[in-house]
């Protein structure tokens, strides 16, 4: 039988949502220890000529502890305005040009949609202690809400809609 969703996989909010324009948003911590991957997905909404940035940093504890960044290693998936499908960008981890964040402000600078980046724990510097992942929104210099969901896949413990993340 068919397993649901939340039998082996889970979610925890990146931020509720709210307005890029009032100030930046710092997303929650979450430990990539339980899961095997980790998709970020960020939606948001339309706009009169928002900048729209996202970065990424890996952390040494859940609150406080150092930080640093962590570079975006996987294609990511882009739908915006009136498209029905995701238009994937492709992103080479041999690529010189790998980057903690990624400016979005052509393709949700006017429109709402979604974007959805995929994190691996094997991304973070692990060898040091840097267990956990956040995301951050910069201040888009106009109105522009956004909200977010870490989708954590593939659980070492089932269900996995009882673990803490």
């Amino acid at each position: 039988m068919e397993s649901l969703f939340l039998e082996k996989n889970t979610l925890k909010q990146v931020a509720l949502p709210a307005d890029l324009n009032a100030s930046p948003v710092t997303g929650a911590r979450i430990k990539l220890d339980k899961g095997y991957r980790c998709a970020v997905k960020l939606s948001f909404g339309d706009s009169t000529g928002a900048a729209v940035t996202v970065s990424f940093q890996q952390h040494d504890a859940a609150t406080g502890g150092n930080s640093k960044a962590v570079n975006v290693q996987t294609n990511y998936y882009v739908k915006a305005g009136a498209a029905t499908s995701f238009t994937k960008t492709e992103i080479r981890p041999d690529d010189a040009g790998l980057s903690d964040s990624v400016d979005l402000a052509a393709q949700f600078g006017s429109d709402e949609g979604l974007v959805v980046f995929e994190f691996l724990p094997e991304f973070l510097d692990v060898q040091n202690g840097f267990a956990y992942l956040s995301v951050n929104v910069a201040d888009s210099t106009a109105a522009k809400v956004m909200a977010g969901e870490y989708i954590v896949c593939g659980l070492k413990q089932e269900p996995a809609y009882l673990e803490v993340l």
